[in-house]
């Protein structure tokens, strides 16, 4: 499940990485040693950097040789899946895997399931040695070290999120001593989230408001207080959400209104949080390559006519983000388009949070708490507005709920999993799927992904979640 105490991923990263500088261009790093000690990794400010910023450069580098690595483009595409609003439209026969996203039948071999476990372990792995590295180290600048803790543990926040979004109860690694991780029993959820919370409370004291780049690239206090903001509302802590949310919105780092539609994506997007940088030459995100088809080719991941059919007449979203192929006869062949560039010039940046999501984190808290409806409608219609739609009509807490329900599906589509993880969290997902699901493929605690099979040979105290016990 975890590597070895060791910094052995260090040089090769090291050997193609730039790093931010403040003048807003990239520095190489020189090639360092083929061994490095811990010592060698925190002699300087650039080479502790280098440490951290590797982590953000293989999230980026993984996107494009496997859709099965943890973040960004398999969220989107295969959680996409799972959530109906992608279908994987190619020869099932040769991606078997593929379907079983599709139909929920996963089982517990399938490798990007497995991916999705052991990537998300190897930027944990990181992140610890990263936080374990920074306690001993003494040639640091303070206020080198204390940005490099804080996004260390924003980091391990952010994959623990994911892997107890998809697979429950999972084993909490908080060091890198080999031996006693790969024996570690999974813990329960709830621990899971404590620890997310208190990382992300570390992470916005450690963090400032600041930005290295003008494109956001590395995480600051409110990349943080993003995340947090969406951990209170996934634990129903209304209040403390719609206060981290409010805490982002009134920054005045983001701007008073929302972009417009064709600016959400761009590498300048002004409503971006935290974004990561495409790393291969001549490409942009793996969106733009792998979602938009030109002329008659049918789109290997189509969007479903469930999803087609949310969105209200009028809604500029549908006409902004969402592609056709021209195929005759086949105007239902509807494709993600929100990533419009897969190759040629850098003009996209991976966008992985935005300001978008505060505003209908803060409408979804403030519709749970008593008399916050006009509240909660005003934040939802600041979404509706910039999409071209009239103010809402919800004006109780049933409708609210509803109808921020149906614009996180229409804003978040195709987008880091949202859909499949709203239906999971609030308990929605089997009355909404199941019955878009094959014959006896949904089984109770289908909502969970399986422990990969792997990591359950290797580990005895690891146990199988109820819906693949076979």
């Amino acid at each position: 499940m975890l590597q070895k105490k060791s910094w052995w991923w260090i040089a090769p990263c090291l050997l193609l990485i730039f790093i931010f500088s403040s003048c807003k261009k990239f520095v190489v790093i020189e090639t360092p040693p083929t061994v490095l000690t811990d010592d060698k990794i925190f002699a300087n400010d650039k080479s502790a950097t280098s440490a951290m910023v590797s982590i953000y450069i293989n999230m980026m580098n993984d996107q494009y040789g496997s859709n099965g690595s943890f973040v960004c483009f398999s969220m989107s595409s295969l959680a996409g899946m799972s959530a109906n609003e992608l279908t994987w439209t190619q020869n099932n026969t040769s991606a078997p895997d593929y379907q079983q996203f599709n139909d929920h039948g996963l089982t517990p071999p399938n490798r990007y399931v497995g991916s999705f476990w052991s990537d998300g372990y190897k930027y944990i792995y990181r992140a610890n040695a990263i936080i374990q590295g920074l306690s001993t180290a003494t040639a640091l600048s303070d206020s080198v070290k204390t940005q490099l803790a804080g996004e260390a543990r924003f980091m391990r926040a952010f994959c623990y999120f994911y892997l107890v979004n998809l697979f429950g109860d999972v084993p909490l690694v908080m060091g890198t001593a080999y031996q006693e991780n790969m024996l570690l029993p999974r813990t329960p959820a709830a621990a899971v989230w404590e620890q997310i919370i208190t990382d992300l409370k570390d992470a916005k004291a450690l963090l400032t408001d600041k930005y290295f780049t003008a494109e956001r690239l590395r995480p600051n206090r409110y990349a943080a207080s993003a995340l947090l903001a969406r951990a209170y509302l996934y634990n129903r802590r209304w209040l403390e959400a719609e206060n981290e949310a409010t805490s982002i919105i009134n920054s005045g780092v983001y701007g008073t209104t929302l972009p417009p539609l064709d600016q959400v994506f761009k590498k300048g997007s002004p409503e971006a949080i935290w974004q990561l940088q495409p790393v291969i030459a001549n490409a942009n995100t793996p969106e733009g390559g792998q979602f938009v088809v030109t002329g008659t080719t049918r789109p290997n991941y189509e969007l479903t006519p469930q999803l087609l059919n949310a969105f209200e007449a009028g809604d500029n979203r549908k006409a902004a983000w969402i592609g056709f192929s021209d195929i005759t006869n086949n105007p239902s062949w509807a494709y993600p388009a929100k990533y419009k560039a897969g190759t040629g010039p850098l003009t996209e940046y991976y966008i992985v949070f935005r300001l978008t999501e505060q505003y209908l984190i803060r409408a979804e808290a403030r519709a749970q708490q008593a008399g916050k409806i006009p509240q909660a409608q005003a934040d939802l219609n600041m979404v509706r507005s910039r999409a071209g739609l009239n103010v809402t009509t919800a004006n109780d807490q049933p409708s609210m709920l509803q109808a921020i329900e149906k614009e996180r599906q229409t804003e978040f589509f195709a987008e880091w999993g949202h859909r499949w993880l709203d239906l999971k969290r609030t308990n929605r997902a089997e009355a909404v799927l199941k019955p878009l699901s094959p014959p006896n493929t949904w089984k109770p605690g289908s909502v969970l992904y399986p422990i990969p099979d792997v990591e359950i040979r290797a580990n005895p105290k690891l146990t199988q979640n109820d819906a693949y016990l076979y």
